[in-house]
């Protein structure tokens, strides 16, 4: 049915109050989970609207919503050197492979990215049906409020301004919507005068109150802050200490606690290759933290020429260059795998390196010089698997990276030699204690995070008692296992990758916050030297490992398969950390799993509502999908027994000896009206005049129309 400008224009203003709430379901989202890409989901709602405007066929607009999605998808995730096409189709079978074996712990980022764009894909067909059909935005404007002022009362989020819009957009909304129910039930004609005189002083009045409610000056809080009794009472974040503000610190000696997000940005970075950034390693594990055996002695200066004796040896590769712009003047500089040099911005300038902890900072003259920006050089490392694999032994070289506290509990050690019983390579035993975080019952959390008491041991409250934990109770854990089994291990402070905001002739600029400050894993393998690994639920290993053999079955994900935890097979794990190797850790789900839940519940108590009020919306619904049958005399019975079909909802149902015009006068009887016989007369004329005949179109259309309405409850 052909709109009118007035309609067309007061549709494109609801889907454009529609597309400013949503939106503020994303920010807070995003700001949580350190989740990038804001813009582009930000363009999926736009698209769902649009598309809707338009009113194109459900085929085309669905194909349309699939491709943004897969685009989506490449876009974010396929950093590696396979095509658009055999990304996405490993993808779908590596995790097809995972569901079906149920681990669902090691579904990939983009089938779980995949996923939020379908829940967007259906909230926003939600709301096109409360707008087109029911003509309300009540519901969804109440979840919006109360989504809004939860995370604002129970999280770090500032949800003041966003309340704000959402209860001016709302209230518009909600008066736009009532003057559109009036104009159907009373089925006005307006003209654009009359109804910008019905709209304009709503909107006016609203948007006014709401810029003067929000720069009226507050009164102080009445009553005490309820918010600290309900965490207490709940247990909510009761860690036993304070809580911290993530950054990179030098002090690990006490680990644990929760701390507190912050996106100040450190570096901006332009890299040819996505990578983690290394400024030092630890290597004396205290039960509570982490210490360093690094002293002056160990320290040693070097010209901007000279070669930097980094234990991690540059790979064969083509020297690459990498230039990073601190945004805070941090003492010491970032590495890359494999670094050879560094270009400072001041050619006088030498570098101190460390040679115990392997932390490099700049030897200025010039204290107070600000260092904006410098280029590093590297040949990136690659690791051949199959020499990896050959590896049985692990030599006890330093016994430093065996260190391990005499207060550290048996059953730590125990587990260590449970976990790797079943492999022999040094490698493998590695490989199955890093994946044995990732099958477990362990979850990533930052808030409700435990603080080891005077006789705990820091890795044997997280391995056996909390399994909550971040990056430095998954890598400490990891160091202090693969060290009970007589493999060398350090600990490795950093930043992880950060965010890649663009890319141009084969340069990715990535922008590193206080949130990328992280900590991993490096295991030393005889012949092989040291090689990095990653434990932490919702991170990635960089690591390059040139896969030199055909069907590598002795795999550690082969054997972890016999396991009570099956995981994929070796083929395709090993394709996995391919692919991997190349991604950008972008989006960190498991950080928001209980947002999951709360939309989960949402749009369950939205489905309960929809299915109780069924009878108010089905009449309606049933309006807007069949109307169109009654021009045409060819489907005119469908429509007709459409009628029918709804009207056995209010128990006027059709008995088995009645016949249609019987039919018909006990339901006219019921409702005091004439219609249905009027349509059972039109209805008989077609069928049994053999051919089609012509009628009052309208007329026909006003009574179906009618009689479906007489139907709601």
């Amino acid at each position: 049915m052909k709109r009118s400008g007035i309609e067309l224009a007061e549709q494109f203003l609801f889907y454009l109050i529609v597309f400013l709430i949503v939106r503020e379901w994303l920010v807070p989202i995003m700001q949580l989970t350190d989740t990038g890409y804001f813009s582009l989901f930000s363009l999926f709602i736009a698209l769902c609207l649009i598309l809707s405007y338009l009113g194109w066929p459900l085929l085309v607009s669905c194909f349309l919503k699939m491709g943004f999605i897969l685009w989506a998808l490449v876009y974010v995730y396929n950093d590696s050197e396979l095509s658009d096409w055999a990304f996405l189709s490993y993808e779908l079978k590596y995790n097809f492979t995972v569901l079906v074996n149920g681990d669902w712990t090691l579904v990939s980022d983009p089938i779980r990215t995949s996923l939020l764009f379908v829940l967007i894909w259906m909230l926003i067909y939600l709301i096109q049906y409360w707008i087109t059909v029911r003509f309300t935005i009540f519901y969804f404007f109440v979840l919006t409020v109360f989504f809004i002022a939860t995370l604002d009362t129970f999280t770090d989020y500032d949800g003041t301004t966003a309340i704000i819009k959402v209860v001016v957009l709302g209230l518009i909304m909600t008066s736009l919507l009532f003057v559109k129910r009036l104009i159907q039930t009373t089925n006005a004609q307006l003209k654009w005068s009359n109804y910008l005189i019905y709209v304009a002083p709503i909107v006016v009045f609203i948007g006014v109150s709401g810029v003067v409610a929000a720069v009226l000056p507050k009164s102080e809080p009445q009553w005490a802050d309820p918010v600290p009794y309900f965490k207490d009472w709940a247990g909510i974040g009761h860690t036993g200490g304070s809580i911290s503000q993530v950054g990179y610190g030098d002090n690990d000696e006490s680990l644990g606690g929760p701390f507190v997000g912050d996106n100040t940005l450190v570096y901006e970075v332009e890299t040819p290759i996505r990578q983690y950034w290394r400024v030092e390693t630890k290597d004396t594990y205290t039960s509570k933290g982490w210490e360093s055996t690094a002293n002056m002695d160990s320290e040693m200066i070097l010209e901007q020429s000279d070669p930097i004796p980094f234990s991690i040896l540059p790979g064969d590769k083509e020297a690459e260059k990498v230039t990073v712009y601190p945004l805070t003047n941090q003492p010491f500089l970032v590495q890359a795998y494999g670094t050879t040099n560094y270009n400072l911005n001041n050619v006088d300038d030498s570098l101190k390196f460390n040679q115990a902890n392997e932390k490099m900072v700049i030897q200025t003259s010039n204290v107070e010089m600000h260092l904006t920006g410098y280029e590093l050089v590297y040949q990136e490392p690659s690791y051949s698997f199959s020499q990896l694999k050959d590896v049985e032994t692990s030599s006890k070289g330093n016994e430093r990276y065996l260190q391990l506290p005499e207060t550290l509990p048996t059953r730590v050690k125990d587990l260590a030699h449970e976990i790797t019983a079943d492999y022999d390579s040094v490698y493998d035993k590695a490989r199955a204690i890093e994946s044995h975080f990732k099958r477990g019952d362990f979850k990533y959390e930052t808030t409700n995070v435990a603080i080891p008491s005077a006789d705990e041991d820091y890795v044997d409250q997280f391995l056996f008692e909390t399994k909550r934990g971040y990056c430095d109770n998954f890598s400490t854990s990891m160091v202090v296992l693969l060290r009970s089994v007589g493999i060398q291990a350090r600990w490795v402070k950093g930043f992880a990758s950060g965010e890649r905001i663009s890319s141009s002739n084969g340069m990715h600029w990535y922008q590193v916050t206080n949130n990328d400050a992280h900590s991993w894993v490096e295991a030393y393998i005889d012949g092989v030297g040291w090689v990095p690994f990653e434990p932490t639920i919702g991170f990635n290993n960089p690591v390059s490992i040139n896969y030199d053999v055909e069907t590598p079955e002795d795999d550690v994900a082969q054997q972890l398969e016999k396991k009570e935890d099956v995981v994929p097979e070796p083929e395709e794990e090993d394709k996995k950390e391919q692919v991997a190797a190349a991604k950008s850790k972008t989006i960190d789900f498991s950080k928001w799993q209980w947002l999951l839940y709360v939309l989960a519940a949402i749009l369950l108590i939205a489905g309960i509502v929809l299915w109780k009020r069924r009878g108010s919306w089905q009449p309606k619904l049933a309006v807007q999908i069949h109307q169109s049958k009654l021009k045409d005399a060819t489907t005119f019975e469908d429509g007709y027994f459409v009628l029918i079909k709804q009207l056995e909802r209010i128990h006027l149902k059709r008995n088995d000896n009645e016949t249609l015009q019987q039919f018909a006068k006990r339901v006219d009887a019921q409702l005091e009206t004439t219609k249905m016989a009027e349509l059972t007369a039109v209805y008989e004329q077609i069928i049994y005049a053999g051919k089609a005949r012509q009628f009052d179109t309208s007329k026909v259309k006003e009574s179906w129309e009618y009689l479906i309405n007489r139907t709601s409850s």
